[in-house]
């Protein structure tokens, strides 16, 4: 067993002791709330960021910009865990995103969380699941890393326990959750029976008997109720109905995190998975992958254009957001791996982009007292700055420039038709015009609808400003100068 392998989730894990059974101790040290919350908000970074100094270290390594004893290429635990470049870039942007949800939660959760170490520590837990499904190389372990994240996401859901549709929200999550589970366990214990191995390059290795000359039938099963499992954790159509209630009833600061870093965790998954079929079977998942995508992106757009509520909208928004990246699993599966990087780079992208909005939602609605778009009528009068990174984030999105989101798109769009399917680019860049018309209804009624309530605003905590100016930061940058960070994409996705 290579514990060095394990280091950053180890931290991870250790700093999720901490802050749930130190709340006693900030308690003693400073009777004060405010004070409690922020120091367990403060160990919660801390403890992420040196997980993420250590992911930092291994993949400066991978690329040969330092010396140390860390390799980047290991596997340890029958190879069932596995530290590839790939791995270490999806560990590295699941951290990040976690951190920005972290910072953009510290007055969100001292105004309405009672149990502030139980939220951080479940926060890291769910961290620490998406992690282990970044590495994972063979079923059990994926299955544990799925687990993982899903129950701490379930009970993170239902905390604002004042609020109704945050304990309906939960239910929701949990029991269409456990149906997935349950459907995504069965697809893999199929694949089991049949091959007699639940480590992926064994089971790719065995996988030519079930495809030729025709496809097995328990085989197929497996495969479609494996994927449907998968599905579900990134909210592909027909596996999104869970994500409206859950999202419009969740802690904002969680819709953020389930938005961003369950998805990019679901598409790590996803990723590894799909490594493992050989040509035959990779060929038809191809036409499944991109009917899957124009679903996704088309009824999640359309959808949109109809909600009142700012979460249910960015649900839906989501669901679109996923149906863009299923376009870059098509290369994937196609072995051309310089284009499946595109799938890295828009998630990097898409972690600023929402971190962006979310933010603003959190700011806007704590003095608006509402999330619905009416709400926000004029608030770009009282708070420009929020409001100019709220609506540069929204244009990043719906993928225009001068921002990441259309680097990240370009890049999709470009992979889809280096691989044969240029049709779907076009209806990706089509839904990218449609998804245009809700994010700009939002820009509008922040700059051109008068508000009817003389709503006085504070200025913004430490937390939620940083989190603004990083997004800004982060979607201009992968626009200035996307070079190096396709580069590390590519060289990420080679390691898959």
């Amino acid at each position: 067993m290579n514990y060095t392998v394990f280091l950053p989730e180890i931290l991870v894990l250790i700093t999720a002791s901490i802050v749930l059974f130190g709340e006693w101790a900030f308690k003693s040290i400073d009777n004060s709330t405010e004070k409690k919350v922020r120091n367990i908000g403060f160990v919660t970074l801390l403890g992420m960021f040196a997980a993420l100094g250590v992911l930092l270290s291994f993949e400066t390594t991978g690329y040969g910009l330092i010396t140390s004893f860390f390799s980047p290429e290991t596997s340890t635990f029958y190879s069932s865990f596995v530290l590839d470049s790939s791995a270490i870039y999806f560990k590295i942007i699941i951290l990040i995103s976690s951190i920005l949800t972290v910072l953009i939660s510290f007055k969100y959760v001292s105004d309405k969380i009672k149990n502030v170490g139980e939220f951080y520590a479940l926060i890291c837990m769910a961290t620490l699941g998406g992690m282990f499904m970044s590495s994972a190389n063979e079923m059990i372990s994926m299955y544990l890393g799925i687990e993982l994240i899903s129950i701490s996401s379930y009970i993170l859901c239902c905390f604002n326990k004042d609020h109704n549709k945050s304990s309906e929200s939960a239910l929701k999550y949990f029991i269409v959750g456990g149906l997935s589970s349950a459907i995504l366990l069965y697809g893999f214990s199929l694949l089991f029976g049949l091959t007699g191995f639940t480590q992926f390059p064994q089971l790719a290795s065995t996988f030519d008997k079930f495809t030729a000359p025709e496809l097995n039938a328990i085989f197929l099963i497996g495969v479609i109720m494996s994927i449907a499992g998968l599905g579900y954790k990134i909210a592909a159509v027909p596996f999104h109905a869970w994500a409206p209630d859950v999202y419009e009833g969740a802690p904002t600061p969680i819709t953020a995190f389930l938005s961003i870093t369950s998805k990019i965790a679901g598409f790590a998954a996803i990723s590894r998975f799909f490594l493992i079929f050989n040509n035959s079977m990779s060929e038809k998942l191809v036409v499944l992958v991109a009917v899957l995508s124009v679903l996704t992106m088309c009824i999640g757009n359309f959808l949109s254009l109809a909600q009142k509520n700012i979460k249910r909208l960015f649900a839906y928004s989501s669901i679109a957001q996923a149906g863009y990246l299923l376009m870059g699993l098509i290369p994937l599966l196609m072995n051309r791996m310089d284009d499946s990087a595109s799938i890295l780079f828009y998630l990097t992208a898409y972690i600023f982009m929402n971190i962006g909005c979310f933010a603003a939602i959190i700011y806007f609605s704590k003095f608006t007292g509402s999330t619905d778009i009416e709400a926000f009528a004029g608030v770009a009068k009282k708070s420009p700055f929020i409001a100019f990174v709220f609506s540069c984030c929204l244009i990043s999105l719906a993928g225009l420039p001068p921002f990441g989101g259309f680097t990240g798109k370009f890049y999709l769009f470009v992979g889809a038709v280096n691989s044969g399917y240029t049709w779907l680019a076009f209806v990706g860049a089509v839904n990218s015009v449609i998804s245009l018309y809700y994010y700009v209804k939002i820009i509008k009624t922040m700059y051109f609808v008068e508000s009817t309530k003389d709503i006085k605003f504070e200025l913004p905590n430490a937390g939620i400003l940083t989190a603004v100016i990083l997004s800004l930061a982060g979607i201009l940058i992968l626009f200035l100068v996307p070079y190096p960070f396709i580069q590390m994409a590519k060289m990420s996705a080679l390691g898959l």
